[in-house]
């Protein structure tokens, strides 16, 4: 089993890293690989990282449910929620503990032993000109507050012979690949990502890490925060483009990934609230632009020498479709499209009465009851608020005409559709089970290999 081991670092590689989920439970390719988040945040409370885990877990159990058959476990579907997703602890057989050591409520101060210095030692000053004296204050556990000479001391422990690294190493084989998720304007990202490498790249006694393929999706400012002047926060937005400019000249001659992506904006279109216990950010388009850097990332083989890559659109528009994103986009679009189309057919499908795989295939009312089915409709309304939160911000991701359910044809924007409805797919699901020849007892993965193979039957026409 090949493995990509995906660190998602601070605030901004929790973002990317939901809508790696969701372009997964889409079915977008990972080419044999299986996906094993690690989420490095020293932010305890933080409610997004919370609800990143549990989305991960609700991945898992329908990835779970669709290719367990009794005893025997069958490949991974080629399509909805198409790819393994391993968590390390799985691996380690132990609890995730990445967040133990920077996660205190100790104040940075005493961390670093700042008391057992005399008032007069000369290292006393040196730590008095390189931290605030609000750094100093600073529990650990609320994060570095965009403050990466912070970051660096504290994220430098929580690697250096931790379990969960340590587990990584061990893990870590030939074959497997390393992907890192982080911000280039922020505390933790910024300091997060040139460390982690370097220590990955110094694990000399473990050559399957320190010579693994490794790529690296830096992000640049993408969005602004209200004027801490009325919000009380120690993070200034104005200052992410100083941060951005001192960071990429240090990455210039540190970073030695062999792919690095870029994405940003150029301008901050989007405000948010300035609240650093909350940080409750609606999904944006480029966090969404960084998520496929990881997919193209896996379709890639050892270059020569050192790439550097990033994406743009072709036109600079608030709200962005299928064409003024342009052909480079199709695959996102699809993989968008086709799971809000599964959407419909999830809501649809219990109220059908007269649906013929309801006997042959038993697709009936104890089916929508139970559990699996379950899970599938929660983790389908959570994608849907995704999608939404995209499509409604700024810049806006907004592709699908997908309230409009008389005519289906339009359902992607620029595109004529030849299902005019939902009675088509339920169709073509009825032609999909009749043709296949699989032979298991696994009701559930029957359901989204007919859905996906009857969506697709209709939306593959975009990739051309």
């Amino acid at each position: 089993m090949k493995k990509v081991f995906v660190f998602c670092i601070g605030g901004t590689g929790i973002r990317v890293m939901k809508s790696i989920m969701m372009l997964l439970a889409g079915g977008m390719k990972t080419n044999g690989y299986a996906v094993v988040p690690i989420i490095l945040d020293p932010h305890l409370d933080l409610e997004e990282k919370k609800k990143l885990h549990s989305l991960i877990e609700s991945y898992k159990t329908v990835y779970d449910r669709s290719v367990n058959n009794g005893s025997t476990k069958m490949n991974a579907s080629e399509g909805f929620f198409g790819s393994e997703v391993i968590t390390l602890d799985e691996l380690n057989n132990q609890h995730n503990d990445t967040q133990q050591i920077s996660g205190s409520e100790e104040k940075f101060g005493s961390y670093i032993h700042k008391s057992d210095l005399g008032v007069d030692n000369i290292n006393n000053y040196l730590i008095e000109t390189m931290f605030s004296t609000q750094n100093l204050n600073n529990p650990l556990s609320v994060g570095f507050k965009g403050n990466p000479n912070v970051g660096t001391v504290v994220l430098g422990d929580m690697i250096e012979n931790a379990d969960w690294f340590n587990g990584f190493k061990i893990h870590c084989e030939k074959e497997d690949r390393i992907f890192i998720i982080s911000s280039i304007f922020g505390g933790t990202g910024a300091s997060g990502f040139p460390l982690l490498e370097k220590k990955i790249r110094g694990a000399n006694d473990y050559p399957a890490v320190k010579n693994a393929l490794m790529g690296a999706i830096t992000v640049l400012p993408y969005y602004g925060l209200k004027d801490p002047a009325t919000t009380g926060s120690d993070i200034d937005s104005a200052n992410f483009y100083t941060k951005t400019k001192a960071a990429l000249a240090y990455y210039q001659n540190t970073i030695k990934s062999d792919y690095l992506y870029y994405i940003g904006e150029k301008t901050l279109l989007q405000t948010y609230e300035n609240d650093e216990k909350k940080q409750e950010d609606t999904a944006n388009f480029i966090e969404l632009v960084a998520a496929s850097a990881l997919f193209d990332f896996l379709e890639r083989d050892k270059p020569e020498r050192q790439q550097f890559l990033s994406r743009a659109i072709n036109n600079d528009v608030e709200s962005l479709n299928l064409e003024s994103m342009g052909k480079g986009y199709t695959d996102i679009v699809k993989t968008v499209a086709d799971y809000m189309l599964l959407r419909e057919l999830v809501n649809i499908l219990p109220k059908e009465k007269w649906f013929p795989l309801k006997k042959n295939r038993h697709f009936d009312a104890d089916f929508y009851k139970d559990v699996a089915y379950n899970d599938l409709y929660n983790f389908t309304e959570t994608f849907y608020q995704w999608y939404s939160e995209l499509a409604t911000n700024k810049r806006a991701f907004a592709p699908l005409h997908y309230e409009s359910h008389k005519d289906m044809s339009g359902w992607i924007e620029g595109y004529e559709l030849d299902a005019k409805d939902d009675s088509y797919y339920l169709l073509q699901m009825i032609k999909e089970s009749n043709t296949d020849t699989q032979k298991h007892n696994n009701t559930f993965r029957y359901f989204l290999d007919f859905a996906y193979k009857a969506i697709n039957y209709y939306t593959q026409k975009i990739l051309k």
